[in-house]
């Protein structure tokens, strides 16, 4: 099972919450919600994964990984990722270099939800500063 809500009011941060057992297709079902989260909204999201209960990847992760890996969004922000255990780790580092993201959307774990949030709130901050570099 795979539970999709806002973290915050503000509607700025999506938690993926992952159960043992959880399928492929439970993932791509989440998809319809996501997207109608994100047209609520002209915010950056920021996106957790929440592995702490579900760290256990259903079959063939490689072939899925790759096309969950190419969604990207330009109101996406940083993915975290709670509760990576190695297999999850190495997933992630093989998407990374699949799919080279700017350094302010490269997932990043975190132990728990408080460092989930930190590491958020650091990021934005990095964007805001490049945003107005930029401008």
């Amino acid at each position: 099972m795979i539970e999709l809500d806002w973290d915050d009011a503000e509607k700025t941060i999506i938690c993926y919450t992952f159960f043992d057992p959880w399928t492929w297709d439970e993932y791509y079902a989440t998809n319809p919600k996501r997207d109608t989260m994100f047209a609520e909204t002209n915010q950056v999201i920021d996106i957790i994964l929440d592995f702490r209960k579900g760290s256990h990847l259903p079959p063939q992760a490689m072939t899925h990984i790759r096309k969950v890996g190419s969604w990207d969004s330009p109101k996406r922000g940083v993915v975290i990722v709670l509760g990576a255990n190695s297999m999850l780790q190495l997933l992630a580092n093989i998407m990374n270099s699949l799919f080279p993201l700017s350094v302010l959307k490269t997932p990043r774990p975190a132990r728990d939800m408080q460092d989930a949030l930190r590491l958020i709130s650091e990021i934005r901050v990095k964007r805001e500063q490049k945003a107005s570099y930029v401008a």
